[in-house]
Parts: structure tokens; C-alpha cells; sequence
């Protein structure tokens, strides 16, 4: 198919995506404006070392909460996307189930590696590995009820209360540990997360849409064993998916922790998360999409998902080039803001910022390989890929510290994005890439509406309360 064909004006399903896509990006920005002044406050307030502790141990508690449901979290997705809310009950129960025996494994064979590291010394990790189980456990519960409710509530409302108000409550918190005059470290910044997220997990499973549906599905807990046994093996393919995409991100501190220390996995660590501000557009749609994409190749519509695409990558990647454009220039006022404890955050920023940019330009790759039945093999390239990635951040941050990590993970985001590229080319036929006309399209619909905004604004409609309002036809 032609871009000429395939690129014109935005499709009805590429104009929803945009409108939820709008509206969680402003939710998401709040957030990350709240996350970022959150995190900054705890990098300064309890210094590299004790922040590269707390960052580590919550990197292995994302990575656990993320690897516990073993694929069934985004199986509950794709189903939930295309039956809706008549069986969502049973099908969060299941998940549920699914989740319970792995994330007891995994929590146990934690505390016995902490006791392990003790008992030869190793204490700063034994202590990381018993505050990650901690964060783990409200965390994964926080993933499924995310999971559930992105297709039954629509994105925006699924991420405002992890993306909005854990960022908030965990600053308040702050401020009142350091009014108080109370220690600052590492282990109580773990509970207070902990117990924040499951407060506020606890809050969203009890009221509205959600609460019927958690409710409904308390009464259906008792499950077949032969069910949570074909929906395990049906989500396996998703394991190294789900588990590989967070591997790439949050677990890289941990990579820096082990090649150059606490201190340094802190400055690399709140490096990653002020570059990670650019690609919130590709956050944002990655998470949008999926319903969409999942619809799309449910009725075997390509052409569909071919402008979807387009549309989605070259939002995404223009986006992500003005953050980051603004970040760079802004760079020079880190070293004033966090302290001489993170005095190599600006000259990582820039090799992070390109590594951002990268991902963008092929735009949400992960949903269109989630939902088109390329799980499997997505899954056999982060396997090849993860390795790769935490030896060359490990490997160059021994030999040259935070520099080498971010070199580094400029490397393997660049390798990742051309093998991705080259693959979903092959066996979907799909462009990722932006497109000037898919820009030139978007730029013409925002230009119409801010001047209906604006002719609103100057010509209110004034109506006669006595008359009817006319319906829309």
C-alpha cells in the first residue's frame, strides 16, 4: 500500500486514540512533573548512595511485580479489549489465580538470596533484595488492576491513580519525613512506597466500575485448576515481552549498581528518569493502542493499523524531539539543582536523550507486536537483546563509569530499534517510521480545532433555556 493511500486524514479509530491518547498525555504530564520533583527530592534528601540503594531495590520490585502474572496480564488485555465488560469478572479472577504461586515463588526465592548475601557479607544487597519483596507485593496487584482497567475504563482513568497521586502523596510524604525531622533513607522510603501503592490500589478496587467488577470477581476466585494451567501456557509467550521491556528500562541501575556502585546507579538512575520525560508520548500511546491495535487485527484490517501507525510514530517522534530539545538546553542548571553528588548527570543526558529519541522514531512497536500475534517472536528478541543490553551497560560502566552506562544504553536502544523495524516490516508490513503527511494531517486538525476554540470563545452560542436543545444526528 502507497503512503499516498495510506496517510490522508486521521480514520475514526486513529481520531479516538488521539482524543484518549490527549487526554492521558495532560494526566501523564501532571504526573511526571510530580514524579519528577518527587524523585529529585528523594535523590537529594537521601543522597547518592542511599537513593542508588532505594532505586535498585524498586527497579527488582517493578521487575517481579511485572514478571509474576507470567504473560497473563496482557492476555487479560487483549481479551478484555475485544469482549468487554461480560466477562470481565471471570477473566480478572483467573488472572488473579494465575498471579498467586509465581509471585509466592518469587518473593520467597528473594528472602532466601538476601539470606544468602548475608551470610557471605554482602548486607547493602541483602537489605535491597528484602526491600524489593516489600515494594513487589502492592506493586503487582497495582499492574493488574492498571491492566483491567485500560480497556474497561479507557487509559486515562487506568493510569491517574498510579501516574498522578502516588507521585503526589510520595512528595507530601517527603516533606513531611523532612519537617519532622526524620531519617531519610533508604528503608523508609521503601515502606512508605509500599504502603502508599496499596492504599491507593485498595481505594480504586472499591469504588466505581472497577469495584463492581473486583467484586464480582472475589465470588468467582474458585477456579479450575485445568483453566489457570491453558491460561499460564497462554501468556508464557508474553513473559519475556512484559518482563523485557521493563529489563530494558528499570533494571539498568541495577546493571550500573554491580559495575560501578551504589552512588553512580544513582546519578545514572535519575539520569534515566529526566531523559525518560521525552518518550512520555510514546508511554502514553503505547499503552492507548492496545485496545485499538488488538480490535484492528481481530477484523483484519492492515490498512487500518498501517495508518494507525504512522499517525502514532509521527506524534510520538515529534513530541519526543521538542521535550527533548528542551531538556538538553535546560541541562546546564542539574549540577545547581541535585548537588555535586550527581555532578555526571549532564554529561549523561545527552547520549540518554538520543537513546529516547530512538525508540520514538518507530513509534509503539510494542502493542503492534503485542496484539498481531508477533509475541512469540518479540519475546525471542528481547531474549537475545537483554543480555547483550546489561553486559554493555555492566561492561562500560566498570571501565568508564556513568559515561560508559549511558553510551551504552545509547547502543543497545539503537541495535533494538533497526532489528524491530527490519521485522515488523517483514511480517506485517508495517511502516514504523513518521511520515510527513501523517504530521502535515495532524497539524491541519489541530489548526481546525483551536479555531473553533477560538471562535467559540469570541461568539458564544447564546440559547433560549425555553427551547430545546437539538440532538446530534
Amino acid at each position: 500500500m502507497s503512503e499516498a493511500a495510506s496517510v490522508p486524514q486521521p480514520s475514526a479509530p486513529a481520531r479516538s486514540v488521539t482524543s484518549d491518547a490527549l487526554g492521558t498525555m495532560l494526566i501523564r504530564a501532571l504526573g511526571i512533573a510530580l514524579l519528577f520533583a518527587s524523585t529529585t527530592a528523594t535523590a537529594v534528601l537521601l543522597g547518592p548512595a542511599e537513593y542508588g540503594e532505594f532505586s535498585a531495590a524498586l527497579s527488582l520490585a517493578l521487575l517481579f511485580a511485572t514478571a509474576a502474572p507470567l504473560g497473563t496480564d496482557r492476555v487479560l488485555v487483549r481479551r478484555l479489549s475485544i469482549t468487554g465488560r461480560d466477562t470481565a469478572a471471570a477473566e480478572v479472577a483467573l488472572t488473579h489465580r494465575c498471579t498467586l504461586w509465581p509471585a509466592v515463588a518469587i518473593c520467597s526465592g528473594s528472602l532466601l538470596a538476601a539470606l544468602g548475601c548475608t551470610a557471605f557479607g554482602y548486607t547493602g544487597w541483602s537489605r535491597t533484595l528484602v526491600l524489593a519483596v516489600l515494594m513487589a507485593v502492592p506493586l503487582t496487584l497495582t499492574y493488574l488492576r492498571q491492566w483491567t482497567a485500560i480497556p474497561l475504563v479507557g487509559t486515562r482513568a487506568a493510569i491517574l491513580p498510579e501516574q498522578f497521586l502516588i507521585p503526589l502523596l510520595s512528595l507530601l510524604l517527603l516533606g513531611m519525613l523532612w519537617l519532622l525531622e526524620l531519617p531519610l533513607a533508604a528503608v523508609p522510603a521503601a515502606i512508605g512506597t509500599a504502603v502508599l501503592t496499596l492504599g491507593i490500589w485498595l481505594a480504586t478496587v472499591s469504588t466505581g466500575r472497577l469495584g463492581t467488577v473486583y467484586k464480582e470477581a472475589l465470588q468467582a476466585l474458585s477456579v479450575a485448576p485445568g483453566a489457570v494451567l491453558n491460561r499460564t501456557r497462554e501468556g508464557l509467550p508474553f513473559v519475556l515481552v512484559a518482563t523485557g521491556v521493563l529489563l530494558a528500562q528499570r533494571c539498568l541501575p541495577v546493571a550500573v549498581a554491580a559495575g560501578a556502585g551504589f552512588a553512580a546507579s544513582a546519578q545514572f538512575s535519575w539520569a534515566l528518569m529526566a531523559a525518560g520525560i521525552a518518550s512520555l508520548p510514546l508511554g502514553i500511546l503505547n499503552l492507548s493502542l492496545m485496545p485499538g491495535f488488538a480490535r484492528l487485527h481481530h477484523k483484519g484490517d492492515v490498512s487500518g493499523a498501517q495508518l494507525l501507525a504512522r499517525h502514532a510514530a509521527t506524534m510520538t517522534f515529534l513530541a519526543a524531539l521538542a521535550a527533548a530539545v528542551s531538556l538538553a538546553i535546560g541541562s546546564p542548571l542539574l549540577r545547581p539543582l541535585l548537588g555535586d553528588g550527581y555532578a555526571d548527570v549532564p554529561r549523561m543526558l545527552p547520549a540518554l536523550l538520543l537513546a529516547v529519541l530512538a525508540d520514538c522514531l518507530t513509534g509503539p512497536t510494542i502493542p503492534v507486536m503485542q496484539t498481531t500475534g508477533l509475541e512469540r517472536l518479540y519475546g525471542r528478541c528481547l531474549a537475545l537483546h537483554l543480555p547483550l543490553q546489561l553486559l554493555l551497560v555492566f561492561g562500560l560502566s566498570r571501565l568508564y563509569s556513568t559515561t560508559g552506562a549511558a553510551v551504552a544504553y545509547l547502543i543497545g536502544r539503537v541495535i533494538w530499534n533497526v532489528a524491530v523495524f527490519v521485522l515488523i516490516r517483514h511480517h506485517r508490513s508495517l511502516i514504523m517510521l513518521p511520515s510527513l503527511k501523517c504530521a502535515a494531517a495532524e497539524f491541519r486538525r489541530l489548526q481546525r480545532w483551536s479555531q473553533k476554540a477560538m471562535a467559540a470563545r469570541r461568539w458564544p452560542v447564546h440559547r433560549n433555556p425555553a427551547q430545546p436543545a437539538r440532538r446530534p444526528v
